[in-house]
């Protein structure tokens, strides 16, 4: 009668074996006696052998499927991370080439209209112009846009995360080429 090894078997046996189940050499490399075939078939693992092995999987199992939750949810918030800074930047650069901010917000993709910026973006961006300074003796247009990121994990709530806020300059002088808005 044939004796047929399961992979799941050897996997228990290399756990047994690191647990200091006896190898088949001495401490000083010298060859132990072999048992006879009959011996070597009585010989197994205990109860507590296998128990313990099967500890070890179980536990290194549970691990892996925890890391790989962490992973997914650190991945799900990178994600709306990004979604948010695009949308803000977007918002910023639309206000250095010069549109105000009522015409930004009627060229910026509508929130309600897409599934992705709902997940991503807490609420609604905003961008206020906060008046004029002078930077290296050039006279500028200051404007600040802020935007919240949704960390929620239920798609139906919403839940504010980070705050982020970016400060834009643009020339004066594009102020005073632009005709007013309407």
């Amino acid at each position: 009668m044939k004796h047929h090894r399961l992979p799941l078997l050897t996997v228990v046996d290399r756990c047994l074996q690191w647990f200091g189940k006896p190898s088949s050499t001495t401490v000083n490399g010298a060859q132990r006696p072999q048992p006879s075939q009959t011996a070597r078939r009585a010989r197994g693992y205990t109860l507590i052998e296998v128990l313990a092995a099967g500890a070890i999987i179980s536990i290194g199992t549970t691990a892996m499927v925890s890391l790989s939750a962490t992973l997914m949810l650190q991945e799900e918030l990178a994600t709306r991370v990004a979604v948010t800074r695009n949308y803000q930047e977007n918002m910023v650069r639309l206000w250095q080439l010069g549109l105000s901010t009522v015409q930004i917000t009627a060229l910026m993709p509508s929130q309600a209209q897409n599934a992705v910026l709902q997940q991503a973006v807490f609420g609604t961006p905003v961008l206020v112009e906060s008046g004029i300074t002078t930077v290296n003796g050039v006279v500028m247009e200051t404007a600040l846009c802020t935007a919240v990121v949704n960390s929620s994990q239920n798609p139906a709530t919403e839940t504010a995360g980070a705050s982020f806020t970016l400060t834009a300059y643009r020339p004066h002088l594009i102020t005073d080429l632009r005709p007013p808005p309407p």
